[in-house]
């Protein structure tokens, strides 16, 4: 086990390969990932028809969708002569209940609560209209309870476009049967593919540095980061764990290195 002391003895600041579940490490040159960021942002600013105002992005198990989701919902869109985009990422397996979205939508809008999801809709729907600013939702997986967001984006549509969706699904051959009748809004689809091999490699280093290691070639050989990406697969997930695997040997056995000395003194 990697413990935050082994970690600093070898030059990091915290772990550079445990999948978080935030966009501490996200790496911004994955060509698939920057392309759905860059293709998202052309469709909030379009206007063009009311109607699509729902866009889906697909891409294999493994492939960073959570975490592109999580930064899409928290990057600063500026568009011209609009307010703010408030963006929500919601993970759709931690959705129990439909108030829990209703209630998260209020969070991120700053406004008040109320006791029916019917009023809590309304506050919603005020807060909007009150102002120039906007709301993006970004569900990770496909939507549990498919009302209350059909409603959300239905008042948009007579609204210039002013809650737009971005539901991120694994590769599948019908999107339309997973996101039922929200299909009527589907306005964008994005399929991606895994990154490749020397784009994974570069990702690992990325991370190092990002941990605080100045010099990842200290710990991560080329050809070691090389062989890691070529056996994931092109799953950044799988790419993690080998990575984890292997930096807990090297810290490993550097800890038993420095131990000799000590041990013979003793003796």
């Amino acid at each position: 086990m990697i413990t935050t002391p082994d970690l600093l003895q070898a030059g990091f600041l915290e772990h550079p390969f445990i999948h978080y579940q935030d966009t501490r490490f996200f790496y911004a040159n994955l060509s698939e990932q920057r392309n759905v960021l860059e293709v998202v942002h052309g469709f909030l600013s379009d206007q063009k028809d009311p109607y699509k105002n729902l866009g889906v992005v697909s891409g294999p198990v493994g492939s960073g969708k959570s975490m592109l989701a999580m930064k899409l919902a928290e990057t600063h869109f500026l568009l011209e002569n609009r307010g703010t985009v408030f963006g929500l990422y919601l993970n759709t397996n931690t959705l129990t209940e439909p108030r829990h979205f209703l209630m998260a939508v209020i969070d991120t809008l700053g406004i008040h609560s109320a006791r029916s999801n019917a009023s809590r809709i309304e506050n919603i729907y005020n807060r909007l209209e009150q102002s120039a600013d906007q709301l993006l939702l970004v569900l990770d997986g496909p939507p549990v309870d498919q009302e209350y967001l059909t409603q959300l984006l239905d008042w948009s549509v007579e609204h210039q476009k002013k809650i737009r969706t971005i539901i991120f699904l694994q590769d599948l051959n019908n999107t339309v049967s997973n996101i039922g009748n929200l299909s009527q809004f589907l306005g964008l689809y994005v399929p991606f593919r895994s990154p490749s091999v020397q784009e994974i490699a570069s990702l690992l280093y990325v991370r190092c540095r990002m941990a605080g290691l100045s010099d990842p070639l200290s710990i991560l050989p080329e050809s070691t980061a090389l062989e890691i990406s070529e056996s994931s697969h092109g799953s950044l997930t799988e790419a993690l764990f080998l990575a984890s695997d292997y930096l807990s040997i090297v810290l490993e056995e550097r800890k038993n290195i420095l131990s000799i000395p000590n041990l013979s003194s003793r003796i």
